[in-house]
């Protein structure tokens, strides 16, 4: 099995595993329709886990694409992914509903994460072997 099969199996396993661990499986009133959470506060701690759970998942896929022109874009479309699930299986939600500013913090989240991670994430390969680096380029 090549490596970006690997990779990609890894992912997506991954993407489940978080998209059903951070979801509310049970709502607490029940399921039915389909609304749009308008009473959260931007300044939620929620968001906060929004964005910290996101991060990582940028991150990661900044990292699998980082053979590619664009991997921070990549990275953060692949890390908004378990936020958009969980959001989507929010919005069924009686007691909630779909929450477009947790979505927008779970995009903030995957993008720092991808951005930090093609910032300072160095990978080389040559015929003989494979180098994954901690560096960067810009002096503090």
């Amino acid at each position: 099995m090549s490596t970006k099969w690997r990779h990609g199996i890894w992912l997506a396993t991954m993407l489940s595993v978080s998209a059903a661990a951070h979801a509310d499986i049970d709502c607490n009133g029940g399921r039915g329709g389909y609304r749009m959470q308008t009473s959260d506060s931007w300044f939620h701690s929620d968001k906060l886990k929004h964005f910290a759970v996101s991060a990582p998942f940028g991150a990661l896929g900044a990292y699998l694409t980082r053979d590619t022109e664009h991997p921070v874009i990549y990275g953060t479309l692949i890390g908004t992914i378990p936020g958009l699930i969980k959001e989507g299986i929010d919005g069924t939600c009686r007691g909630g509903g779909f929450s477009y500013k947790d979505l927008v913090a779970d995009v903030a989240g995957a993008l720092t994460g991808a951005l930090l991670t093609n910032w300072a994430i160095s990978y080389s390969r040559d015929g003989r072997s494979r180098t994954v680096a901690i560096s960067y380029s810009r002096r503090f």
